[in-house]
């Protein structure tokens, strides 16, 4: 991190043309697959009350709400609510705490909240483990940490300590202020500047559980107000009511990807990134890069460029 500038007027920002903002690639459908896709199949929108007990210190926490703010931004940078609005960070220090209630809130219950007119909320009635669960998850989230038992395939590395590594990495890397205290655009500089392993890992993770909290059900401990629905105007879940016949038979109409983007948007750039929106061609392009965040967009700038130089 030496000889980068993180205050605002060391990080340029380009303003020549309209950029492929962050959120503009939420808005596209393929193009969420090409840029938060992750290679590691993580499922772990875990059931939370994000009030209870949490796992990180408090300035572990706020750091992790400046790194998920730069994954989903929200105000000034968007009018639309992001990550931290949907309480995502909080959502995340939940999890990792998951056993520290009981029953542990891994398994949300069923079959109905109380959204599609049911009157009650079975989602807010968690499910206890089995033995052959409760060992599983808490080798994902706590990790072996040394304990034979769980060592059976050598040793595992759970979030909780992916997490603080990561964190505590990112506040180095930031100076004596911390990562929490740098504006937006100085926070993208350390995440795309940073080839640390520490980091590397935070992100695999950390990107996954923040796109599964934005958008997951709100009992789940993140999409606070339902912001994450609201955004991608998803209705959620609504059985036992259900649909009219009315809205079954008259759909919407399918449209191609990308087609609900703002005009300020180059069509030309968004055709160009689509290939990109494939598991395999995503994984190819972390393989040629190392993974890391800096070569990844440079991959894409490059793209773009040509598209540039084509028009």
């Amino acid at each position: 991190m030496q000889g980068v500038d993180l205050t605002d007027e060391g990080v340029t920002m380009g303003a020549e043309k309209p950029r492929l903002t962050r959120r503009t690639v939420l808005r596209g459908s393929a193009l969420t697959l090409a840029v938060f896709a992750s290679p590691t199949g993580i499922g772990d929108a875990i059931a939370v009350d994000v009030d209870g007990p949490g796992f990180l210190t408090d300035a572990e926490l706020a750091t992790l709400r400046a790194l998920v703010d730069r994954i989903v931004p929200g105000a000034p940078e968007d009018p639309d609510p992001g990550a931290v609005d949907a309480r995502c960070a909080e959502a995340i220090d939940a999890l990792l705490a998951a056993f520290d209630v009981d029953p542990p809130r891994i398994y949300a219950g069923a079959p109905f909240s109380d959204r599609g007119g049911h009157p009650v909320n079975h989602f807010e009635d968690f499910l206890p483990l089995d033995v052959y669960e409760a060992t599983a998850w808490r080798l994902r989230i706590e990790g072996s940490r040394g304990r034979p038992e769980l060592e059976f395939n050598g040793p595992v590395t759970g979030f909780q300590q992916t997490y603080r590594d990561g964190l505590a990495v990112l506040d180095a890397a930031a100076g004596p202020a911390g990562f929490a205290a740098l504006p937006g655009p100085a926070r993208d500089v350390v995440l795309e500047t940073s080839d640390d392993p520490a980091v590397r890992v935070l992100m695999d993770v950390a990107v996954p559980h923040t796109m599964e909290f934005l958008y997951g059900a709100p009992e789940y401990g993140g999409n606070a107000g339902l912001v994450g629905w609201r955004f991608t105007h998803f209705d959620g879940d609504v059985q036992p009511r259900g649909y009219t016949d009315e809205q079954v038979e008259n759909r919407d109409e399918s449209r191609p990807p990308g087609s609900n983007l703002p005009d300020s948007v180059d069509r030309a750039q968004v055709d160009a990134l689509l290939p990109l929106a494939s598991p395999e061609v995503l994984l190819g392009l972390r393989e040629r890069t190392g993974g890391t965040l800096s070569g990844m967009r440079d991959e894409v700038a490059a793209i773009l460029q040509g598209v540039r130089h084509a028009g």
